[in-house]
């Protein structure tokens, strides 16, 4: 009596906490019940990779040199670093010097005296495959300052992501957000004016850059004095005018760099560089350290999400939009209060059969089933999970299995009635029986499904999240509290079956 006491103070307890876990937190509804933006992207790998050998040609071409191979240039191309040699003879010293210092790289082909560089095969499966997981990390912090509600962004195919953003139904705002690369650059300015006078004082250590409207143009020089790296957090603000702007603060690297590079520039012109263009150009008056702020006409719109991308990090490379969709409920309201009577139905046609095929202890079976349903729902809401299409799929799957699982202990329960034994023993026998078949059911059940969220992408991971979620409330519900329900009905002198 003791026990069944405990069972029963247990069994409140999780029904209580269950409807107020419900009842304070609204489950969240996918893209597929609540309509939003579906997107398909592609980071530019080529870019990426033209960016890698930027990097590493300066590296190059002062360790060839220090070496004593005689070279003319080094130039960057879009799959190769080239390296201009004077002498034949240093071809053999180049290949030893590469295999020792580079190994990452490998010499493709000759084009007379100048010898083709290239990342290895291995290594620009290694660089594709960051560059992916990288946009992955960047776009989850921006859509997470967004509020969108459990966005969906995963891996499609080899290079291309998938992203859904439920109740987002603006597509040019959620692509100025997705789709900005936000590489912040602050530069020395070494002259500005037209760009027909300042493409003959180009060197290899300059870049030329427009403003944002392309009427004025800048020569700086190409390393930057700090960039979007260097940022520990960026907000809105205003600027003197009172005009919407961007402040930042640095990092301690970046306080230091920037400290220095200001002290030892009073006079000249900081151009501030978003995805190659300047914002602007301002004169530095004095020492800056920790602290800057960037401003260039902006709508509070503008400013609110230009701070967004600068928090979550500039995107490793540029992306390219396949496709963009907004995507409607798929249900729609109608057809949603169509399926709610459909499953009330349903449910009642299953009780019915239940309490006609096994009668009082069909209603055992009605009340576990409903738990089950009210601890698989708590469980979705208590841990975020989003409620699709195919996680309905899921949940009606779960009752299925959940009905079943009572039908086996019922019928089990009947043979050792049959046998002569009490009704008592019969159900303690009925169970203890029909375990191991039932642990087995449930336990491949949860293996499946956990297989299924680890390696499934969206809709795949919606289903697996219900059947996760429902299969252990349905051992808790139709195993565990089933047979105390029975033993009340037992002692009430109300079992029949």
């Amino acid at each position: 009596m003791r026990d069944l006491k405990l069972n029963l103070a247990l069994l409140l307890f999780i029904v209580i906490a269950s409807v107020g876990i419900v009842s304070l937190k609204p489950i969240n509804l996918g893209l597929d019940l609540r309509g939003g933006i579906s997107m398909v992207i592609q980071p530019d790998i080529n870019y990426s990779l033209e960016q890698e050998y930027e990097k590493y040609a300066k590296d190059i071409e002062s360790e060839v040199r220090e070496a004593g191979i005689r070279i003319l240039e080094v130039t960057v191309r879009k799959d190769s670093i080239g390296v201009e040699l004077l002498e034949e003879g240093d071809y053999t010293k180049l290949l030893n010097l590469l295999e020792k210092e580079f190994p990452r790289f490998t010499v493709t082909k000759r084009e007379g005296g100048t010898v083709l560089i290239r990342l290895k095969d291995a290594e620009i499966e290694q660089l594709r495959s960051g560059v992916i997981t990288q946009t992955i990390e960047v776009l989850r912090k921006r859509i997470d300052e967004l509020g969108v509600v459990q966005p969906v962004i995963t891996r499609m195919g080899a290079d291309r992501i998938l992203i859904e953003l439920p109740g987002i139904l603006d597509v040019q705002r959620a692509k100025s957000i997705v789709g900005r690369t936000a590489l912040l650059e602050l530069k020395l300015v070494v002259e500005s004016g037209p760009k027909e006078l300042l493409q003959g004082k180009l060197t290899k250590d300059y870049e030329l850059l427009p403003d944002t409207v392309g009427g004025e143009w800048f020569l700086v020089e190409k390393l930057p004095v700090i960039t979007g790296a260097d940022l520990k957090t960026a907000y809105t603000t205003t600027d003197e005018f009172g005009m919407p702007a961007v402040g930042f603060e640095l990092t301690d690297r970046g306080s230091r760099l920037f400290a220095q590079a200001t002290e030892q520039n009073i006079g000249r012109r900081l151009a501030i560089v978003l995805d190659k263009r300047v914002l602007s150009a301002p004169v530095i008056r004095s020492r800056i350290s920790d602290r800057g702020q960037i401003s260039g006409n902006f709508t509070p719109e503008e400013a609110k999400e230009l701070a967004i991308v600068l928090r979550s990090g500039a995107l490793p490379t540029k992306v390219e939009f396949l496709q963009e969709t907004v995507v409607g409920p798929s249900l729609g309201k109608d057809a949603i209060e169509q399926g709610i009577k459909g499953g009330i139905a349903g449910f009642a046609l299953l009780v019915f059969i239940l309490l006609f095929r096994y009668k009082f202890a069909g209603f055992t079976a009605t009340i576990s089933i409903l738990l089950n349903a009210l601890m698989l729902w708590a469980g979705l809401v208590l841990l975020g999970g989003t409620l699709t299409l195919p996680g309905i799929a899921g949940i009606i799957l779960n009752m299925g299995i959940a009905v079943d699982s009572n039908v086996l202990i019922f019928e089990r329960v009947k043979e050792e009635l049959r046998l002569g034994n009490s009704v008592r023993k019969s159900i303690e026998l009925g169970y203890r029986r029909t375990l191991s078949a039932v642990w087995d059911t449930h336990i491949t059940l949860l293996v499946a499904a956990l297989i299924l969220f680890q390696f499934g992408s969206g809709p795949v991971k919606g289903f697996a999240t219900t059947l996760t979620i429902g299969t252990i409330a349905s051992f808790v519900s139709n195993v565990y509290f089933a047979k105390v329900l029975l033993e009340i009905l037992n002692r009430l002198r109300l079992f029949r079956i």
